[in-house]
């Protein structure tokens, strides 16, 4: 959930001066958009650092890989755990302005911060305090020609309004990068529910585009049932229904094939001809 001032980036887009929100709803997507966050900065040759809960931490995106530990350094924070056990605001931006002004001292062009702080809702009086270093982040990072950043946290562990308010305390929030985008069709990852956004027209000349995106979901999908987001698509040819409902076919013994948000004129027209009951295949939410 974010603000209507909030911009909305891919993390690819993300430039200095963002202070960006990420409210993953699993290991899958903090994977798919902290891991890319991570990998395309070292591969650039920025300096990043990731805030940590503790030293044992997974960096998203670096299973398997061994960094130049002068471009990555991980930070744990058991420092701003307070003797009582309350989380410390300014334990954190301590830890956070030391690494940046390390980072600057030895010429990094560009910086980037992460942090997962789910973490600190275990602790008493988590959310207020978080909201208080997240406040302080946002007017140290926004005003920056060198530092990105991007806060993580577990929606999982928030209300509606937890998740608002923490929305609030950040000028962006980051999406995954399109798997697929030009000027006439985008198609996007979602995580919850699992499955693709497409927004634009969807004619025959992308229709191995969308497949491609389709295996590389269903590779991942574990057996899960699929939704394809159908509300930004101004048009799709009849050629597309037709892979679509191959694809719902061969999965018919796993999960469904669901299609979201269909746009009136077309989710007649399938109801019409019978595509609806097709085996696999599932006309889902308006």
């Amino acid at each position: 959930m974010e603000t209507l001032s909030s911009a909305r980036r891919p993390v690819r887009e993300l430039r200095p001066g963002d202070h960006a929100w990420l409210a993953y709803s699993g290991e899958d997507e903090q994977r798919y958009v902290v891991g890319s966050f991570v990998r395309d900065g070292l591969d650039a040759s920025h300096k990043v650092i990731y805030l940590a809960g503790s030293d044992d931490v997974d960096v998203p995106g670096m299973t398997g890989a061994s960094p130049d530990a002068d471009l990555l350094t991980v930070v744990p924070l058991e420092d701003a755990r307070r003797p009582d056990g309350r989380f410390d605001p300014g334990a954190v931006l301590e830890a956070l302005a030391g690494e940046i002004a390390g980072a600057e001292g030895g010429d990094f062009g560009t910086i980037r911060v992460t942090a997962d702080m789910t973490w600190a809702l275990d602790l008493p009086d988590g959310l207020s305090q978080l909201l208080r270093c997240e406040r302080h982040i946002e007017r140290a990072v926004c005003p920056s020609t060198r530092v990105t950043a991007i806060c993580q946290i577990d929606r999982r562990r928030l209300t509606v309004d937890a998740r608002a308010a923490l929305a609030a305390t950040h000028s962006t929030v980051v999406t995954p990068n399109p798997e697929f985008a030009d000027s006439v069709l985008q198609i996007v990852r979602t995580f919850d529910p699992v499955g693709l956004s497409l927004l634009g027209e969807l004619d025959a000349s992308r229709h191995m585009v969308l497949d491609q995106s389709l295996n590389t979901v269903l590779t991942a999908s574990h057996g899960e049932e699929i939704h394809l987001d159908l509300a930004g698509l101004g048009f799709i040819d009849l050629g597309a229904l037709n892979m679509l409902a191959d694809v719902a076919a061969r999965r018919s013994n796993t999960g469904p094939l669901v299609l979201d948000s269909m746009p009136v004129q077309l989710r007649t027209i399938m109801e019409t001809v019978g595509w609806h009951m097709l085996p696999g295949l599932r006309l889902g939410t308006c």
